[in-house]
């Protein structure tokens, strides 16, 4: 393999091949189909259940099943990174790149490095939960979902030394570069959850909203979280070579821990008076605290890893049965290399990201529905960036029971982004319902294919709902 296939195919399996979850970030819900489809412009529609993720208020409007059990199976995988796209590996597929061509690819790469985030999580039946009423004129709603994620960065430099080999630090002084090779800036995150949630809304309309809504309802959700949490604190260090040999120091302090603890939302939501356009606000995570500690089985700790070699030349690996002969770490006392050592087991708590969700939903004609959202992350982390994020969409449905959805996003993690989604339903009579092969494709970082540094993909291969209203 050329050594530009090597680069592009580090870029793409550790940055672009990821996998999203059915609900996102702490159950933010955008990579299930029918919000994807809509370019996550979904805060305004979410009914019954999926208005835990969006906006507990709605789950007091019309339109949410006052009985509601959704069953479905599914998933869904999306691929993002913000540096290397398709268009990329194919110009330079099967070709011979030259000095030109790899700094046009180093170019692409941000100073910081090549940022990637990647979620997982199946969509199982029984999964979705279950929405239910509740004594006062409450109506309720009830959840369980798995998550897991990671986000991190590939330093730059790491592709500097892959694109153009082992470079004296002099001729790299002499580019204006770093005499070291910066490699060890691994900086990231890694979380797996369980997610319980419960919410409860009621209509309820001061006087003073009465000439402008039909409607009004507000809400709230708690969710109780349980997991595991790994991170790495710093890391910094790298590889630098000049005659007498390369030296290599690189280090990084991580922690984990296992932990439970609690967020809650609050939302309000209101239907014009004329019933067709919904507007509906949310902040999520309004109030939360998780604590990590020594929890389900992970011991809570503080590590250092590092590595430390002076001087090495091709000599110096001769007659040696593997590389650690050569580094200059410390020992243990059979003799073994140490890598890595514990340097703290304290607990420590991480809040998570709020969010501010504001949704609205016109129904246009009787088969036609274009919504809107915007989308503002307070804090970075669980794969939420603090830039804005501004979303349109509509659904279609050519007849009845076949539904076609665009969208279009702008901000947030993956910046411009462009989506397209289908389904076969509803089908089905009375209180049951059935949607078959339900997917949506989504380009992030790019409106088409060949510009974009991703692509997502979400189905339900059938979600079955039955409903009480």
């Amino acid at each position: 393999m050329t050594t530009w296939k090597w680069v592009l195919s580090a870029g793409l399996l550790s940055a672009l091949l990821i996998l999203p979850d059915r609900a996102g970030a702490i159950g933010y819900g955008d990579y299930t189909p029918r919000p994807m489809g809509l370019g996550g412009a979904y805060t305004g529609l979410a009914r019954g259940v999926e208005s835990l993720y969006w906006n507990p208020a709605n789950l007091a409007l019309s339109g949410s099943p006052r009985v509601s059990v959704p069953l479905s199976i599914g998933f869904g995988v999306v691929a993002e990174n913000n540096s290397i796209g398709v268009s990329d590996y194919n110009k330079y597929n099967g070709t011979f790149i030259d000095t030109g061509d790899k700094q046009d690819i180093l170019d692409k790469i941000d100073r910081g490095g090549m940022e990637f985030t990647e979620e997982f999580g199946p969509v199982l039946p029984l999964f979705d939960g279950a929405s239910f009423p509740l004594p006062g004129g409450w109506h309720g709603a009830a959840s369980l979902a798995l998550e897991q994620g990671a986000q991190g960065s590939i330093p730059k430099d790491m592709f500097d030394l892959l694109l153009y080999g082992n470079e004296f630090a002099q001729d790299r002084v002499a580019q204006g570069k770093s005499p070291e090779y910066d490699v060890a800036e691994w900086d990231g995150s890694g979380w797996a959850y369980g997610v319980f949630s419960f919410g409860a809304a009621r209509p309820w309309k001061p006087a003073a909203l009465a000439p402008w809504f039909s409607e009004f309802a507000v809400g709230g959700t708690l969710k109780f979280i349980g997991g595991g949490y790994a991170e790495v604190l710093r890391s910094d260090g790298g590889v630098t070579t000049r005659v007498a040999g390369t030296q290599v120091d690189a280090y990084a302090i991580t922690r984990v821990g296992g932990g439970t603890g609690y967020g809650l939302d609050v939302g309000v939501a209101g239907v014009t008076r004329d019933s067709t356009t919904t507007v509906s606000l949310a902040l999520l995570n309004f109030f939360d605290r998780v604590s990590w500690g020594s929890k389900f089985g992970i011991d809570a700790r503080d590590d250092s890893f590092f590595v430390r070699a002076q001087n090495l030349t091709v000599l110096s690996f001769t007659g040696k049965d593997d590389v650690s002969q050569v580094l200059d770490n410390p020992r243990d006392a059979q003799g073994d290399v140490i890598f890595r050592q514990r340097i703290g087991n304290g607990t420590f708590s991480r809040s998570l990201p709020a969010m501010l969700r504001l949704g609205a939903a016109r129904q246009m004609r009787r088969n036609l529905t274009v919504v809107a959202n915007y989308d503002q992350a307070f804090s970075s982390g669980v794969g939420l960036s603090t830039t804005p994020r501004l979303a349109a969409g509509m659904e279609y449905r050519l007849v009845r029971w076949f539904p076609f959805r665009c969208g279009v996003s702008v901000g947030g993690r993956a910046g411009l982004s462009s989506s397209l989604g289908i389904a076969f339903g509803p089908l089905g009579h009375g209180p049951v319902r059935l949607c078959l092969l339900e997917t949506s494709v989504v380009n992030r970082g790019g409106l088409l294919p060949g510009v974009s540094k991703g692509i997502g993909f979400s189905t339900n291969i059938f979600r079955l709902g039955i409903t009480a209203d």
